[in-house]
């Protein structure tokens, strides 16, 4: 609960957060909620697991908790928020009672700017923009028959993962809003 609102108190004070929700669909009216990751600095990013298989174990945060304390931050209209399809998040969210305000999204920033040059998806903006090679979602959570949903994820893999995801995309912002 203190790296929370540690989290929380440097979300409050930043003027961009970059963010990502991980969730057990694709399909964004069917998601559950697995964790969320932040970015309010180049090459820092955070992540706030709340479902994963080391649970029983070492129990965390639940999801209720985490948006109570998240949702002024998240509905301030002052706030900037920049995502990766934010669409999908924005639908995830309204269905838990937040109306996400002040977005912007890097994947349509690139549409606008390069609509038909290249594919505008993270990890190939990540590459053809800032030179970096990402870790790949099926190299965390597997593909085909063995693919597993994001919850099953070991907490270590997807702190790396989603932590990345949304530095990456705070750098894109940057980047494209040039």
């Amino acid at each position: 609960l203190d790296a929370l609102k540690t989290l929380i108190h440097l979300i409050k004070k930043s003027d961009l957060i970059s963010f990502d929700l991980e969730t057990t669909s694709i399909t964004a009216l069917e998601a559950d909620i697995v964790g969320m990751s932040f970015s309010v600095k180049a090459n820092e990013g955070y992540y706030i697991p709340i479902e994963y298989p080391e649970k029983d174990t070492h129990p965390g945060l639940s999801l209720d908790m985490v948006l109570k304390e998240l949702k002024p931050i998240l509905e301030n209209h002052s706030n900037c928020f920049c995502g990766q399809n934010i669409k999908y998040d924005l639908i995830v969210f309204f269905h838990h009672g937040i109306n996400l305000s002040s977005i912007e999204d890097t994947m349509l920033m690139s549409y606008v700017l390069d609509a038909g040059v290249n594919r505008h998806s993270m990890d190939e903006l990540a590459g053809i923009h800032l030179n970096r090679q990402t870790i790949k979602f099926k190299d965390v959570v597997g593909s085909g028959k063995s693919q597993i949903t994001f919850d099953k994820v070991k907490i270590e893999d997807a702190l790396n993962y989603a932590a990345e995801d949304a530095e990456i995309t705070f750098k894109l912002y940057l980047f494209l809003k040039k």
